[in-house]
């Protein structure tokens, strides 16, 4: 009986820097580092990981765009944030960097989607997005039901822009939005009531610059709430 042939599939195999990337974020994410504490030297790290400079230098560069660690030239790398053990229970270590990414390409598209909805909503779609704040608010802090509701809250205004293609963007994206949603809501419910009305505050500037039409107020106050979402995922310290 002939045999049958399968065609070649290598395993993925993560990249070296993914990996010491990975567990330099578990280790400050478990307080081994704390914010202001010099980090080793590229060489004792490689060393330690058994991996070229390179593979070390590469990780600190990742870490420092995640605007976790920074580099003083001369001095060293420092770490400048620390985000909670939270995190990487919500994440896991490789995929934070994943949910700032996210993050980021929400600024672009949904600052302009709140710039535009103020320019263009309808009475009939800014009452979907009081409506969309309001059940956002009812069910803040109930896990599965806040991400949905919040979800609903930056969709209708992407309707209410007018452009197709920012609702198509984001649907796109709903799985992603949607898990990065999951580990700040959830970070906001395990926080304190001052962090949960800040947020929701934050909501509330939105939803009133597009109704009063000020395009300009309402596309800084989305980038704002999604500044201050990343923020609050990298350091554990605000808003206890």
């Amino acid at each position: 009986m002939p045999v049958l042939e399968l065609p070649a599939s290598p395993i993925e195999r993560p990249r070296l820097s993914d990996t010491v990337y990975g567990q330099l974020l578990d280790e400050i994410m478990a307080g081994h580092f704390s914010a202001g504490d010099r980090m080793p030297t590229e060489n004792q790290l490689a060393q330690r990981f058994s991996v070229s400079r390179p593979v070390v230098r590469e990780a600190l560069q990742r870490l420092q765009s995640d605007g976790v660690v920074i580099s003083r030239q001369g001095s060293g790398t420092y770490v400048q944030r620390s985000p909670s053990q939270r995190v990487a229970e919500l994440t896991g270590t490789l995929s934070l960097h994943e949910v700032l990414q996210g993050l980021e390409l929400r600024m672009a598209m949904e600052e302009l989607s709140a710039r535009l909805a103020a320019r263009n909503r309808t009475d009939d779609q800014l009452r979907v997005i009081e409506n969309a704040r309001k059940a956002l608010g009812d069910v803040f802090g109930q896990g599965q039901a806040a991400k949905e509701a919040d979800y609903a809250f930056h969709r209708a205004i992407a309707v209410a822009s007018g452009n197709s293609m920012l609702v198509e963007a984001l649907d796109q994206l709903s799985d992603r939005v949607m898990g990065g949603m999951n580990v700040t809501l959830t970070l906001t419910r395990d926080a304190s009531e001052k962090r949960k009305a800040r947020v929701l505050d934050e909501h509330d500037r939105i939803v009133h610059a597009i109704r009063v039409g000020d395009a300009d107020s309402a596309a800084i106050a989305m980038r704002y709430h999604l500044d201050q979402a990343r923020n609050r995922l990298l350091d554990r310290h605000l808003d206890r």
